[in-house]
C-alpha cells in the first residue's frame, strides 16, 4: 500500500486547502446547491477540489472520502460549540475557527445531525462514478496558497514538515554526490592503471629499440672487420 494511503490524516496544506476552497465557494459548502444545475456544478466543484487537495502532499483520496471529510469537519466543529454552550472562543485550532466563522456562525441549519447533512450529500455528489471526466475542461493543479496560519502550533508543524522536506531533497542530493564521486574515483583508479601499463610497454619498446641499437652496432662493427680483412688479402698477394 502506497505511503499517502486513504487511511491516513489530511496534512494541514490538504485542509487549509479545502477551507480556503470553500470560502471562495460558500453554496459548495454549505450544501446549498440543489436541484438539477445545482447538482451538476456541486459535482464539478468537489472534483476540482479533489484533483487540487490530492495535487498537495498527504493522503489521496477519492473524491467520496473528501466530501465526507468535510461533513464530518463541519459536525465536529459544530459539536465542539455546542458542547460548551454555543462559544465559539472553546475551539483551540484556527482552522477550525475560521469554518465556524465562515460557514457555521449563521448556518440556519446548524442545528441538523451529521446523519441528515450525509444524507443530502449522498444524493447529490456522492457517486463520483457518474461524473463524466472526459467532458470537463483540464486545470492546471498548482499549489494552493493559504493564509498564513496564526497558531503557533499549527504553524510549527508546517514549518517542520518543510524543513523534514528540505532535509530529505539535502540527504538525496548528497547521497548523489558521493555516488558520482565513487565513481569518478573508480574511473581515476582505471585511468592510472592504463597509465602505469602504457608506460611499463613504452620501457620494453625502448629496451628493445636499444637492443636493435646494439646489435646493428656489432654487424657494423663485424662488416668493417670482413673489409680490413679482405684489403689486407689482397695487399700481400704476389702480383
Amino acid at each position: 500500500m502506497s505511503d499517502r494511503s486513504i487511511a491516513s490524516r489530511p496534512s494541514l496544506e490538504q485542509v487549509l486547502a479545502i477551507v480556503d476552497f470553500m470560502e471562495k465557494h460558500p453554496a459548495l459548502a454549505l450544501g446549498q446547491l440543489r436541484g438539477l444545475e445545482g447538482r451538476d456544478e456541486s459535482k464539478k466543484l468537489w472534483f476540482q477540489l479533489t484533483r487540487i487537495v490530492n495535487n498537495i502532499t498527504g493522503p489521496i483520496r477519492p473524491m467520496k472520502s473528501w466530501i465526507k471529510y468535510w461533513a464530518d469537519k463541519k459536525s465536529t466543529v459544530r459539536s465542539k460549540v455546542q458542547s460548551v454552550g454555543g462559544d465559539p472562543n472553546s475551539l483551540c485550532s484556527n482552522v477550525e475557527k475560521k469554518i465556524w466563522d465562515l460557514f457555521l456562525a449563521n448556518d440556519v441549519s446548524k442545528s441538523r445531525n451529521v446523519k441528515q447533512e450525509s444524507h443530502f450529500i449522498d444524493e447529490t455528489v456522492l457517486n463520483e462514478d457518474s461524473i463524466d471526466e472526459a467532458n470537463m475542461e483540464p486545470e492546471p493543479v498548482l499549489d494552493f496558497e493559504v493564509e498564513p496560519v496564526a497558531d503557533p502550533e499549527e504553524r510549527q508543524i508546517a514549518i517542520m514538515d518543510k524543513l523534514v522536506k528540505a532535509m530529505s531533497s539535502q540527504a538525496s542530493a548528497l547521497a548523489q554526490l558521493g555516488h558520482a564521486s565513487l565513481v569518478s574515483s573508480q574511473a581515476m583508479e582505471r585511468l592510472a592503471d592504463a597509465s602505469h601499463l602504457q608506460a611499463r610497454a613504452l620501457d620494453r619498446l625502448a629496451s628493445t629499440f636499444e637492443s636493435i641499437g646494439a646489435a646493428t652496432h656489432q654487424v657494423g662493427t663485424a662488416l668493417l672487420d670482413i673489409d680490413a680483412t679482405v684489403k689486407r688479402c689482397y695487399a700481400t698477394s704476389p702480383t
